[in-house]
């Protein structure tokens, strides 16, 4: 009966493990890929919002990001070391056609300037370029 079970097992094993190394390198090249990366790219760069901070969510820990909520309607998630800055009452904006997103802190009369798009935008780029 043991013998039987590690027969099993060892052929479920080369049937699984092929499989598993072919999903896995599929995905690593539809990821690189240059169509992938000019979307995923100028999805974040078309996109816009606004509002006001009116809930900073801090019981909510996800480990390196914290989410906010925006106008009671919708949440962020944001890096914990610029959660850690913000008020409720503070606002964030993102325009269309740029990368980066302000989070204007209404007590410091300051802005704080966040890339939300380079990790995109550098891939995006170097595949450009290596042709």
């Amino acid at each position: 009966m043991e013998k039987q079970e590690k027969t099993i097992r060892k052929s479920l094993a080369l049937v699984f493990i092929p499989i598993f190394i072919v999903i896995i390198s599929i995905s690593l090249i539809q990821n690189n890929s240059e169509s992938y990366l000019e979307k995923e790219y100028k999805e974040i760069r078309n996109n816009s919002y606004s509002g006001k901070i009116t809930s900073l969510l801090s019981d909510k820990d996800n480990g390196r990001t914290r989410p906010i909520l925006i106008d009671n309607k919708w949440e962020k998630e944001i890096p914990f070391f610029i959660h850690e800055k913000l008020n409720i009452g503070d606002s964030l904006y993102k325009k269309t056609d740029s990368d980066f997103e302000y989070y204007v802190r209404k007590s410091k009369t300051d802005t704080i300037k966040r890339d939300v798009n380079k990790f995109y935008r550098e891939k995006y780029f170097d595949k450009l370029n290596e042709k």
